[in-house]
Formats: C-alpha cells, sequence, structure tokens
C-alpha cells in the first residue's frame, strides 16, 4: 500500500522543478508555480547571482584567486580565526570522515582559507575551485552554501540544483556564518559533498562547528574583562551553548556570543550599546557581590522581563595566544627570489607557510628570511 500524502501537498522540489524556477527568475516569469514554490531566501540569492551578471550555464570569467603569496598574506591577517577554526575543522572532519567531504573556511568575502577532507572529493571539488585562494563570495559564484550563508548571515544549506551555476550543482553544501563577540562577519565554516552524500544533520554539524569557533574566539578576545556565563540551566554552564558576555568595570555591554545575545533577547547592534542592568534585574556590584556569595559557583538571577537565567561571573582568566605566521610585505619581488623549489613547494602547500618550511627540512624562520630576501 502506497504511503498517505496530504492533500494539497506541494510535490518536492526536483532537479528538474529547481532548474525550472531558476530558468522563471531569470527571464521575469513571476506567475511561476516552480518559482512560488522555493524558499524565499533561496530566490533572493538567484536574484542577487543575476544582478551580479552571472549566467546559470555560463561559465564565470575573471573570478579572482589568490596566488600563494597572496594567500599566506590573507591566512596572516585572519590568524586568530584559522588558529581557533582549525581545531573546529577537524572535529567536524572526524564527524564526516569517509563520506567524500570537505570542510572549508572562509573569510568575510568569501576568500577560502583553510581546507580539510577526503582525498578523492577533494580533487572533484578543486575542478570547481573548492580549495584555498578560491573566492565563493555570490558575486563570484553564485547561490552557494559560503556566500549565501555571508549574505543572509545565518546558517544555509544549497543542495545540488539550488546552486544558481549548474557546473555546481553536483555539489550539496552547508555553511555557517562566524561573528566575532563584537558582534561583526569574521567568515564561514562549510561542509561540501556530492549530492548524493546528503545529510540533513550537516547543518548542525557546522552550526556546532561555528558555536565552538566563537567560545575560543571570545574566551581570547576577553581573557581579561570581567565576563558572565550564563544558560536557563545550571548545567548549561560551561557547555556549548551557554551564553557568553563580556563587561566593562562599570557594567556596559562590551562583547558576547550569539547564544548570549539570544538568552537575553538582543542584536548584535546592542553590543557596546547598554549597560547590563538594561536587561538584568542587578547591577555588575550585585552580580560581582552575588559571585562571592556564592564563591564562584553559578547561581540564579532574574531578568527584566521576569525569566530567570543561571549566572557564573569569571574576571582574569582564560584565552589562548595566537602567534600569527610571517609572511613577505612584497610577493612579487619574494616569489622573484625564491629558488624554484621552495617557490613550488610554497604553491603546493597553498601559502601555508609552515607546511612548506617544513617539506623543505628548514625551520619557517628560514624560509621567512628567504621571502624577504
Amino acid at each position: 500500500m502506497s504511503k498517505p500524502t496530504k492533500p494539497n501537498a506541494p510535490p518536492p522540489m526536483t532537479p528538474a522543478r529547481l532548474r525550472e524556477a531558476r530558468r522563471a527568475m531569470v527571464q521575469g516569469e513571476a506567475g511561476s508555480a516552480d518559482l512560488a514554490a522555493c524558499d524565499p531566501a533561496l530566490i533572493r540569492s538567484w536574484e542577487r547571482s543575476q544582478a551580479a551578471g552571472l549566467s546559470p550555464l555560463g561559465r564565470t570569467s575573471g573570478t579572482p584567486h589568490a596566488s600563494a603569496l597572496q594567500l599566506a598574506q590573507a591566512r596572516e591577517q585572519q590568524h586568530e580565526l584559522i588558529a581557533h577554526a582549525r581545531p573546529a575543522m577537524e572535529f567536524v572532519y572526524e564527524q564526516t570522515r569517509d563520506t567524500d567531504s570537505i570542510v572549508l573556511l572562509s573569510d568575510a568575502q568569501g576568500l577560502l582559507l583553510d581546507t580539510l577532507g577526503d582525498a578523492n572529493f577533494a580533487n572533484r571539488a578543486e575542478r570547481v575551485a573548492l580549495r584555498p585562494g578560491a573566492n565563493w563570495h555570490e558575486q563570484w559564484r553564485g547561490t552557494n552554501a559560503i556566500g549565501t550563508a555571508l549574505a543572509e548571515q545565518r546558517p544555509v544549506v544549497i543542495h545540488g540544483s539550488e546552486h544558481y551555476l549548474e557546473r555546481n550543482g553536483f555539489l550539496t553544501c552547508a555553511a555557517a556564518p562566524i561573528i566575532d563577540p563584537a558582534g561583526a562577519l569574521l567568515g564561514a565554516i562549510d561542509i561540501s559533498s556530492d549530492h548524493r552524500q546528503f545529510h540533513r544533520h550537516t547543518l548542525g554539524l557546522v552550526r556546532s562547528a561555528a558555536r565552538m569557533i566563537e567560545h575560543r574566539l571570545f574566551e581570547t578576545r576577553h581573557r581579561d574583562s570581567l565576563r558572565l556565563r550564563i544558560h536557563k540551566y545550571r548545567e548549561g554552564i560551561a557547555g556549548l551553548t551557554e551564553g557568553l558576555l563580556a563587561l566593562s568595570e562599570d557594567g556596559w555591554l562590551i562583547g558576547a556570543n550569539m547564544a548570549g545575545l539570544h538568552l537575553l533577547g538582543l542584536a548584535r547592534q546592542d553590543i557596546a550599546g547598554l549597560r547590563i542592568d538594561a536587561v538584568f534585574e542587578s547591577t555588575v556590584e550585585a552580580l560581582r557581590s552575588r559571585s562571592h556569595t556564592s564563591q564562584g559557583w553559578p547561581f540564579e538571577a532574574h531578568l527584566l522581563d521576569g525569566s530567570m537565567v543561571w549566572v557564573q561571573v569569571e574576571a582574569g582568566r582564560g584565552g589562548i595566544d595566537v602567534i600569527p605566521e610571517p609572511v613577505a610585505a612584497d610577493p612579487t619581488a619574494a616569489a622573484a627570489a625564491l629558488p624554484d623549489e621552495a617557490h613550488r613547494t610554497v604553491t603546493e602547500c597553498k601559502g601555508n607557510l609552515s607546511e612548506a618550511a617544513r617539506r623543505l627540512g628548514i625551520s619557517r624562520t628560514t624560509l621567512y628570511r628567504r621571502l624577504q630576501r
């Protein structure tokens, strides 16, 4: 017996229907039933792709790709993000190992900074430039998980024919934006695989990875600040879902993670714009006093809306110093000065100077000096 279906339930969005919806959007057929059945966020992304002058069936021209040394400079500028993202990427990779998947990290402009994944799929992915140095902003690659997550500033899945460019339709990708403690967009973390490997839990995995990165960034940026760990459950304190708040000595909110803002009903724009007593039924002095009374253990605190959260107050602990990799100030001059073997190795390592130095059997400092010369 066939499975019962809901009356009037819309048919699934097959690849053929998605391609028809995309064609209708490009040709301005607003009355298309297939287009009406699409997620509005997907349509917005297709419209941005079209506005950038991209054609679904065409090949992109003039797409920027960083040289090895330009990539090294970009990695140096984003050394803090990369350092804290790498453990999260390895965690994600362990969960997706042997599934023909690749984990990617981009900056806020869509430049791919780092990748980790199965070698077989990585080779296929490189054919469409899913490799460090490539730029996956929607302007250049159309609708894709990294570019669309950055544009929408929320986690997204782009599966198969949802990609704007037909040549990317073999991919299924999930990406989540990474937000720094000041509320600024830093980049995105992504899992990409063959569209036949789609799994509904992939989005949750990249969201968890983004939270892990945001946690470490917060701990490092506010290692010397007065910090509040908050959660609606006592057992949630110090866990992945806890909220993190950083306060100035006089009680102004100077940093937060997304979980903390959500628990308090705040927006990223509220960072540096309000005092903690505009949310809590307590001043910063009262919270310090309660923490002293509770001997540093979590305690209950009421918000102005009448709800309650558990709070743990900390100060002067945590944070990991991150030392950037040195790179040459002048990529063109440095490249010309490098011996062929060293230049080839830096290129093969996609600008990762530590890995290049290891392969060459020299120290990173020695390689850096050669770059400078």
